[in-house]
């Protein structure tokens, strides 16, 4: 049986907590289309980056149409594999969809090729890349500068404050829909915190027994 974060993982953006803002830019974004375009998701762990990369990729492609990928496996052979295919749109689907997770592990001639690609990205084709903000970080320094390839997307930061409050509130919800709820929401405030605000940490924790026990969060 899956996880209880994948299980419950936001298949819609009304269900993804605590990201407001990123939620509205995206909104407002989508009237011009979210296609045609390479998106940078950076934020803590367990907080969304991934589960808003493939919502963004399920509004351009169809699920057999996505291509979801650790970005340090991604060769440049692989990007010119994805610009052959990119010449039509894939069979019983709307566009591609490349999402390439871990972004700060991409090497620096995957890089080279991927702004090759983004210069003349189809409109049916979105491009999305996620990564931590200490990730982020690593891929601006003297070996590999990433700064062009960031500037060839739009930027999602994922928000830092106020995810405790709003984790603790989900969590407390799914416990209790599990039949798993044995504390109160002050506990749950207490874990999203000593959790580091990440919403798999606390299902993980909730899983294994927390919320029916009287272990304190540490």
């Amino acid at each position: 049986m899956a996880s209880l974060f994948e299980r419950y993982r936001p298949s819609k953006w009304s269900e993804v907590v605590g990201q407001d803002k990123l939620v509205a830019k995206v909104d407002a974004l989508r009237p011009r289309g979210l296609g045609g375009r390479a998106w940078w998701i950076a934020g803590p762990s367990g907080a969304g980056k991934t589960t808003c990369g493939r919502l963004i990729a399920r509004e351009v492609a169809a699920e057999h149409a996505i291509v979801e990928l650790d970005a340090s496996e991604v060769t440049p052979a692989d990007v010119r594999d994805w610009q052959r295919q990119f010449r039509g749109k894939p069979l019983g689907s709307n566009g591609w969809a490349i999402l390439l997770n871990e972004a700060h592990g991409m090497r620096k001639d995957t890089i080279r090729a991927l702004l090759v690609m983004l210069e003349a990205l189809p409109d049916y084709v979105v491009v999305i890349f996620t990564t931590t903000a200490e990730g982020q970080e690593s891929l601006f320094d003297d070996q590999i500068d990433a700064h062009p390839l960031l500037s060839r997307c739009i930027e999602l930061p994922l928000a830092r404050r106020g995810l405790a409050e709003a984790f603790a509130k989900r969590a407390h919800e799914i416990a209790t829909v599990e039949g798993i709820n044995g504390r109160s929401p002050a506990d749950y405030l207490r874990l999203a915190k000593d959790s580091r605000n990440s919403m798999r940490a606390m299902l993980q924790r909730i899983e294994a027994g927390w919320a029916l026990t009287g272990e304190v969060a540490e």
